[in-house]
């Protein structure tokens, strides 16, 4: 079998796993925690850092540390795709052509580019997408 075959049998090992009734749970409090930080982000009622603790208490969160750039993501995982183009720079999408370009080797990190739908909801969170807190992107830089 060649890497590509066990590449793919992997992630339909996986796929199958996500249809588990708990990672279903996972999603749907993802969702909800997102939906709630946005709305609280852009009413003002809590600062950048509580926003990042907050968010960094869900469960579904992805946490990512890449050179000077700290990232979390809280998002059902729809379509979520991370990546590095090149050493120092890391490029999040939400798999419907709306996404980050970040400078992680800039010191402060910071967003260079949005593509597509992107709200910026307060200092350091980024809505990709329509503006239903599915896939929000909290940063620290």
């Amino acid at each position: 079998m060649g890497w590509q075959d066990q590449l793919n049998k992997a992630i339909q090992t996986v796929r199958n796993a996500a249809d588990s009734d708990r990672a279903r749970e996972i999603a749907t409090t993802a969702k909800t925690t997102a939906a709630s930080l946005m709305q609280k982000a852009k009413d003002g009622a809590m600062s950048a850092a509580d926003a990042l603790v907050e968010a960094n208490r869900d469960p579904s969160a992805l946490v990512l540390h890449h050179m000077n750039a700290d990232v979390t993501i809280v998002s059902p995982s729809e379509g979520i795709a991370i990546s590095r183009h090149d050493a120092g720079t890391l490029v999040i999408t939400d798999g419907k052509e709306n996404g980050l370009v970040i400078n992680a080797a800039a010191d402060p990190a910071f967003v260079v580019e949005t593509i597509g739908t992107v709200i910026h909801v307060s200092d350091n969170t980024y809505d990709l997408g329509d503006q239903d807190g599915v896939h929000l992107v909290m940063t620290k830089f």
